[in-house]
């Protein structure tokens, strides 16, 4: 089960097939993406919190960066599609930054950041300064 759905994305970018260069009435297959891409957003989050959120209980915070993450998904797909390279002067060429998990994201997150526990001890030093000298009498 996603946590937000097809019709949230779709409204909040306004993506249309024709958008992705598919058929004007093929929505089957641009839901199909878009579901992907929930898919995967929703992914990054639990990799990047170490949370699993159980079904239900996804709060609406989370939602909401999962609704932003999955735009920026379709506003890179978009602009990849239409210009892979900008050209900001007459001697720098660039390819479009694939950043999509951007910083405010993570910052939206850090309440819900799990700290990740790795099973392995901790090595810990004890040392006692006391004053006394050994081998004295």
């Amino acid at each position: 089960m996603t946590w937000i759905d097809i019709e949230e994305v779709k409204h909040f970018t306004g993506i249309r097939p024709q958008h992705l260069k598919l058929d004007k009435d093929d929505v089957e297959t641009l839901d199909d993406i878009i579901s992907d891409w929930i898919t995967q957003a929703q992914s990054l989050i639990v990799s990047y919190t170490h949370n699993k959120f159980k079904e239900g209980t996804v709060p609406p915070a989370v939602q909401n960066v999962c609704l932003r993450l999955t735009s920026n998904m379709v506003a890179l797909s978009m602009a990849r599609r239409d210009t892979p390279i900008t050209q900001p002067n007459e001697w720098t060429i660039q390819i479009l930054s694939s950043e999509i998990f951007t910083q405010d994201l993570k910052d939206d997150l850090e309440e819900f950041k799990v700290v990740k526990v790795t099973g392995k001890a901790n090595h810990i030093s004890v040392y006692t300064i006391s004053g006394d000298t050994l081998g004295e009498d």
